[in-house]
């Protein structure tokens, strides 16, 4: 990863040419259509509008702070992965990502639910969410992306022995109106960016689709690396 950062940026762009895009949901930031992606019953979420979106969840006026709600240090580049249980791209991804941030580069990695693969799929994002507020988000999602989580009471209580979690408390919570909200509000935040399939990763302030080989992922963290992202700032701040 070292190596990869050291490299002259001139010469990192030789590597691979991207095609970058604005986006015109959140001015500032802009979009990369490459790798593998999965795609689902959510498919054409992408037309829909920011505004549209939001009527339909409790999204942030600013998209940006729904993306990166937490603090962000400017020594690192964050990056927000949206993911689905049952896309084999995200396992990798996320993995990657995971053992990146691992092995000492310069990311902040946080991940979001995105279940656009069907019912099955929003009921393990509802499952990890519940399970966030008795555990770490991060350590359960990257454990239920290596796993099917099993149909009923017998897959909640798998995910709760492995994560030292009350089990009753975990399958009230997946089923509760606050977390059916949570997984609303996740899928409608995926549509306001116009991610049309999983998985996507919001690194800096561009937003990639699809999974990226290594090489082309380190090659995009050094470019965001080059202007460091200083956070979300308000529309007018930006314009």
């Amino acid at each position: 990863m070292a190596v990869a950062l050291a490299i002259p940026p001139l010469l990192r762009r030789r590597q691979t040419a991207f095609e970058f895009t604005p986006m015109r949901a959140i001015p500032g930031f802009r979009r990369l259509n490459r790798g593998n992606l999965s795609g689902g019953a959510d498919m054409f979420a992408g037309l829909q509008t920011p505004d549209e979106a939001a009527a339909t969840a409790r999204l942030p006026q600013d998209l940006c702070t729904a993306v990166f709600p937490d603090a962000i240090t400017t020594d690192r580049v964050p990056v927000a992965v949206f993911s689905d249980y049952y896309c084999p791209y995200c396992a990798i991804l996320d993995q990657r990502l995971a053992d990146l941030q691992a092995q000492g580069a310069p990311i902040d990695v946080r991940f979001h639910e995105l279940p656009l693969l069907g019912e099955r799929s929003v009921r393990a994002a509802g499952v990890a969410l519940a399970a966030a507020r008795q555990g770490d988000h991060t350590a359960i999602h990257l454990d239920m992306m290596q796993r099917v989580l099993r149909p009923g009471l017998v897959g909640i209580r798998d995910v709760a022995e492995r994560h030292g979690l009350d089990a009753d408390q975990l399958a009230n919570d997946a089923s509760s109106p606050q977390i059916v909200q949570a997984v609303e509000d996740a899928l409608a935040l995926g549509r306001a960016l116009g991610i049309p399939g999983t998985p996507g990763a919001m690194v800096g302030r561009t937003l990639v689709i699809g999974a990226l080989p290594e090489r082309e992922l380190e090659q995009v963290i050094a470019l965001e690396r080059e202007t460091p992202f200083v956070g979300c700032m308000a529309p007018r701040e930006r314009a």
